[in-house]
């Protein structure tokens, strides 16, 4: 397992270690080269269609929380937004794709907008975070902002009323 990537010289994408034999698919989500990030709440999301969104979901600097994202089964796009107000790359997005079949990660730091859209059905994704309970809540945005620009590969077809609803751009 190994950083291949870094986005906005503070988000990391891993290359999980992983094999498949007779028995199946196995992959090391998390050990010790996953710099920075002590796991205290992980969860299971699971899309049965393919268009189901969520986010664009952040943590402001001043309250930290890293996630840790990657799918286990299926396929999804993930993006992450630069949401550092004064950072030269403010509200400037890049996506990644995550999937069983490339087995990558994507670590997101406080100050980083996060979203995720499944690309076919039954997709499953793995999400971490550094935070528990209350301290687990992400503030959202809007991903329809114009000021962000976000591109998806297909239409919503699944999405929370807090999602939908959310706030534009401060």
């Amino acid at each position: 397992m190994g950083i291949i990537k870094e986005i906005f010289g503070k988000v990391r994408i891993y290359q999980l270690r992983s094999r498949v034999d007779s028995r199946g698919f196995m992959s090391y989500v998390f050990d010790e080269n996953i710099y920075d990030f002590s796991i205290k709440e992980a969860r299971i999301y699971s899309m049965p269609k393919e268009g189901t969104f969520f986010g664009i979901h952040y943590k402001e600097e001043s309250s930290p929380m890293t996630k840790l994202v990657t799918v286990i089964k299926g396929k999804g796009m993930d993006y992450v937004i630069d949401l550092r107000k004064g950072s030269p790359t403010y509200l400037q997005w890049e996506s990644i794709e995550l999937s069983e079949e490339n087995a990558l990660a994507v670590q997101i730091p406080a100050g980083f907008g996060h979203a995720f859209i499944s690309l076919q059905k039954d997709t499953i994704q793995l999400y971490a975070v550094d935070r528990s309970g209350a301290d687990a809540h992400s503030e959202h945005i809007n991903y329809s902002d114009p000021q962000i620009g976000l591109k998806l590969p297909m239409p919503v077809s699944e999405i929370s009323d807090y999602d939908q609803n959310a706030p534009f751009v401060f």
